[in-house]
């Protein structure tokens, strides 16, 4: 299920308003060129990462999914969740 609770595409950033994003991976301000929107929350390309493997989630597809609180990239979301059905997945959108 596509993450119901979130808008598909981020708020637009613009840049008098990028400085003032902060990263919800380490809580740091977010002025690099390229960001991720994933989660209703912004983030650092190297901060997006699966709980799991520790993998870039924004080199390795276009989307994450969650359960237990935890962000997942596909192989170990199949993996940890292939009993349960009550899944979330959500978009990663790339903004320059």
């Amino acid at each position: 299920m596509v993450n119901p609770g979130s808008s598909a595409q981020p708020p637009p950033v613009t840049a008098s308003t990028l400085s003032w994003k902060r990263c919800a991976g380490c809580g740091g301000k977010i002025a690099d060129r390229f960001l991720l929107y994933a989660m209703d929350s912004y983030w650092h390309s190297r901060c997006l990462k699966c709980s799991c493997c520790q993998a870039q989630l924004g080199e390795i597809g276009t989307s994450c999914y969650t359960k237990s609180g935890m962000i997942l990239c596909r192989n170990d979301y199949i993996r940890y969740v292939s009993s349960y059905s009550s899944d979330s997945i959500a978009p990663i959108v790339t903004r320059k």
